[in-house]
């Protein structure tokens, strides 16, 4: 055969190939807490994405004494602490004056409590009962591919409004949401509800390559938007005749 017959023939065999998902992977910022809370506050253990630097890129860890389970987003902090460490997981001290009064731990990867993906509440009462303790976090995956398009799923903390807040998804090509690594396609958040979908439009999937879509909390164009990262999803292109 030709090389103008192989090329013909290989353009024939994949002209009505569909793309679809392989091998879909998805990770989360997740926290933790290490022993027991004590009077003068907790030790929290986080994992992060492995790009992440936490103290360069100025995460922080927020508490607030509550009764409920959710974030009062519009309530200042009781508690701020900066992680001391670049390490991507580790165990940071938050000191505060811990009382058995009801709290809520957040972890933010972004030095504001609007991008606090991680929570753990401590119910009044529960201070030495890890087992009613309750947790919760910011996801994204990957839930369907077409040639030209991505549609993601996503789950942010409860009363949490990711279109207010700015929050963006980026698809870039390999296996990690690059911190600096450039930006194959965005999409902003476009409802203020917690749960949702977005669909990334205008994005050339190539067969048998690998792509991260990555979940960000603050705005691309401010100082952390680029390292704000909260979850991400990595999957492989497969395809299917039709």
């Amino acid at each position: 055969m030709s090389k103008h017959e192989h090329d013909h023939e290989h353009k024939h065999t994949n002209e009505h190939a569909q793309p679809i998902m392989l091998r879909s992977e998805s990770t989360a910022v997740n926290i933790s807490i290490v022993g027991i809370p004590t009077a003068q506050g907790v030790l929290v253990n986080y994992v992060t994405d492995t790009s992440n630097q936490p103290k360069t890129f100025a995460n922080h860890i927020y508490v607030w004494q509550t009764t409920s389970n959710a974030v009062p987003w519009n309530k200042t902090p009781d508690g701020d602490t900066a992680l001391a460490s670049d390490s991507s997981t580790g165990t940071q001290q938050v000191q505060f004056d811990f009382e058995d009064k009801g709290y809520i731990i957040g972890y933010a990867v972004a030095p504001t409590p609007k991008a606090v993906c991680a929570t753990i509440f401590i119910p009044q009462g529960q201070t030495q009962n890890p087992a009613a303790w309750q947790y919760d976090r910011v996801t994204e995956k990957v839930v369907a591919v077409a040639t030209n398009l991505i549609q993601s799923q996503y789950h942010t903390l409860t009363l949490y409004t990711p279109a207010s807040n700015k929050n963006w998804v980026g698809v870039f090509l390999g296996a990690q949401a690059g911190y600096y690594a450039p930006i194959v396609k965005k999409q902003m958040i476009l409802t203020d509800a917690a749960d949702g979908f977005v669909v990334i439009e205008g994005v050339r999937l190539l067969i048998g390559t690998t792509y991260t879509v990555g979940y960000f909390m603050v705005d691309e164009s401010s100082t952390n938007g680029r390292t704000s990262l909260a979850a991400s999803s990595t999957f492989t292109v497969g395809q299917v005749n039709v």
